[in-house]
């Protein structure tokens, strides 16, 4: 027992030196967590100090005294001084830790507390300023704040819900916000509470709300779940007016304003759809309409009357295409009708020729009648072409075709038809490069005077000296070239070259009238009056020297512009011929109408002049003839090739004679030398039976 005694002080020295370590390895594990409390680990130090000092000394000196340790150590640490001396320690220690308390520790408290009751103050103070600015928001807010629990039952709504859906807050708390929401939308407002509740944030959604006038009101709302106050909180934005001007700008960029159809935005990308998609499991047919005659109604009804009638077109296509189908308004009065999964052409061409038959039935708007035709091309996807531009593209080409077969027609898309339209982009191409290398020229094909054979006039026809295939006629690419962008330069350098030729010839003594034939585009871009003037100035060819050859095509298509430019050319002396006559649609109240000087015959008609051949073979040359002297109209027959010809108009009185008889267009050296050639004049005389 004594033995046990005396070990106890080792065992009270040995936990005193554990709870020190202890305490020194948190500190040097994580210094930060003691903080001020670094105050009570000197305590706790001086004190375990304290307590080692004293238990070892009481621990050697029982130890001694019970066998542990040598006897000389009772001597030692008997000695009455040194067992004053631990209880010396103890009151030291204890005046240590009291003076560390008051003068360190009840300080450094005093200040923690203080700057804590700051802290505190200032979170509350931040806290309470966070309340007052939501109260604020909550209460000033445009937009609609909704707090509701969990079963949507509304417990707060600030007050712009006057504004917004028309009830106060007092009219809608305590009612669950299902009761105003609209029905289509309350399944996305409820899976939205769920899902928020469930964890997972709240995405944006809009919903639309019935406000207490009966209007709806669409909304686009953000919320949270708190889970400690078990409650929804939502902030909804009116974007009804900004959803309205999106429908309004869809609307103006995928609809024809005018008919409500489609238009071709949405074209190319419901044939994206079909074509990618194949939705139908089949092909699909792609039919190009174009109206005929229908500039026409513009230019003598008014455009007001033009919209109506494309309105009531459009009515009539729609109730004329099935379910699966729709129609397009593309622009002008060109409309394309998609038909879903038809791959047939028969089917699609006869659907075509349904909608033509029933598009060409009357029309009745404000009183007048209409009877409209129209033309069709018709396009198979993928048959005819495997992406949108091209499926579009060859339907237009069969459309085209179409109506230059005369119109109210239907073709199908061949692919020679393409093949004919590169020909002609790659012509229109050579044409351009044609006319900036320079390489077109005027040739001048004599006009004799059918009673001396003198030559009168001289017709300039235009020659292409291609780099690759030689000289090339007319025929072979002034079609094309009249529609080419080059056009107006060619015809403007036309006519300078011609009148400077017929200068040269005045200036030799030989006025010789030059005709040229104009372009449609010159009348069109109304650029033909400063053309001639900046000819005739230049050239300083008198007006009465120059004669403008105008087609029926040009007459029939420029009515009052066309007047108005032709009086004013009249005006100033320059002749006009009217080429071609009778060849196609024009009235004989054009003769009377226009100021022209001269008629030209048409090849076509002087062909059938032959000897023996029967009367009506010449009655429209006889005819043309008779009218023209009656109208005091000059005649000139083109393409005089036979001596019985020339003698037959000459007999007629025909006034001038042009044709292979007398003379090929000539190069202007050619002309030249076969005006001054005394000997092809007297070749010219005998064959002209002079």
């Amino acid at each position: 027992m004594n033995l046990a005694a005396a070990l106890i002080y080792w065992v009270i020295i040995a936990a005193w030196l554990a709870v020190l370590a202890t305490l020194a390895l948190a500190f040097v594990r994580n210094p930060r967590t003691f903080g001020t409390t670094r105050l009570l680990l000197a305590v706790i130090l001086v004190d375990t100090t304290r307590n080692v000092i004293e238990n070892c000394y009481f621990g050697l000196y029982f130890g001694a005294k019970y066998g542990l340790f040598t006897t000389h150590l009772l001597d030692l640490l008997g000695n009455p001084a040194l067992l004053v001396a631990p209880k010396l320690l103890n009151v030291a220690s204890a005046c240590l830790v009291l003076g560390l308390l008051v003068f360190r520790w009840l300080p450094a408290a005093s200040r923690e507390r203080i700057a804590a009751d700051t802290r505190l103050r200032a979170q509350s103070e931040a806290l309470e300023r966070e309340a007052q600015e939501r109260r604020r928001l909550f209460e000033t807010s445009l937009d609609l704040i909704l707090v509701t629990d969990r079963n949507g039952t509304l417990t707060s709504i600030s007050p712009s819900a006057r504004d917004i859906v028309g009830y106060t807050p007092e009219e809608v708390i305590g009612r669950n916000s299902a009761e105003f929401i609209f029905p289509a939308d309350l399944d996305v407002v409820c899976n939205e509470m769920k899902l928020a509740r469930r964890g997972r944030n709240m995405r944006n959604f809009e919903a639309r709300y019935v406000a207490k006038n009966g209007r709806t009101t669409e909304l686009s709302f953000s919320g949270v779940w708190s889970e400690p106050e078990q409650k929804h909180f939502f902030i909804g934005r009116d974007v009804t007016e900004r959803n309205i001007a999106a429908k309004k700008l869809h609307s103006l960029a995928h609809f024809d304003q005018l008919t409500g159809l489609p238009n071709r935005a949405s074209l190319h990308t419901d044939l994206g759809t079909l074509t990618t998609t194949d939705v139908h499991g089949a092909s699909t047919a792609v039919v190009s309409f174009d109206l005929d005659g229908f500039k026409d109604v513009n230019g003598t009804l008014g455009h007001s009357f033009g919209d109506e009638l494309l309105r009531n077109v459009a009515d009539r296509l729609r109730s004329l295409v099935g379910a699966n189908d729709r129609v397009y308004r593309v622009g002008g009065d060109e409309f394309v009708l998609v038909l879903s999964g038809c791959s047939d052409p028969l089917v699609a061409t006869e659907s075509a020729s349904t909608i033509l038959r029933r598009l060409g039935e009357r029309i009745d708007i404000s009183g007048h009648q209409f009877f409209l035709g129209a033309s069709a091309g018709v396009a198979i996807w993928p048959v005819h072409g495997a992406s949108v531009g091209e499926i579009l593209s060859n339907a237009d080409l069969a459309l085209y075709d179409a109506k230059a077969a005369g119109g109210r027609a239907v073709r199908l898309f061949v692919p020679h038809l393409r093949a004919r339209a590169e020909i002609r982009r790659k012509l229109g191409d050579e044409l351009r490069r044609g006319n900036a290398n320079e390489e077109f020229v005027l040739h001048y094909q004599p006009q004799l005077q059918a009673t001396d054979g003198k030559v009168t006039g001289a017709e300039a026809l235009l020659r292409w000296q291609h780099p690759e295939r030689g000289p090339l006629a007319p025929g072979s690419f002034v079609e094309a070239l009249a529609d080419s962008p080059v056009a107006p330069d060619v015809g403007r350098w036309i006519l300078a070259t011609a009148c400077a030729r017929a200068a040269a010839w005045r200036a030799t003594g030989q006025p010789i009238r030059v005709g040229v034939n104009v372009f449609p585009v010159q009348f069109r871009q109304k650029t033909l009056l400063a053309d001639v003037r900046s000819a005739l100035d230049r050239s300083g060819l008198p007006p009465e020297l120059l004669e403008l050859e105008i087609t029926e095509t040009i007459a029939l298509g420029n009515d009052e512009s066309l007047l108005a430019t032709l009086t004013e050319l009249r005006s100033w002396g320059v002749g006009l011929a009217f080429d071609d006559f009778g060849t196609g649609y024009a009235s004989l109240s054009y003769l009377a109408r226009f100021p022209f000087t001269r008629i030209k015959i048409d090849r076509s008609f002087v062909q059938k002049i032959a000897t023996g051949a029967p009367s009506q073979n010449t009655a429209i040359v006889r005819s043309i003839i008779a009218m023209a002297h009656n109208l005091r109209l000059a005649v000139t027959a083109e393409g005089v090739e036979t001596a019985d010809q020339a003698k037959f108009l000459r007999a007629r009185t025909c006034d001038e004679l042009q044709g292979f008889l007398f003379a090929r267009p000539l190069a202007p050296a050619a002309f030249d030398a076969f005006v001054s050639d005394a000997r092809a004049t007297a070749q010219v005389r005998s064959l002209a039976g002079l």
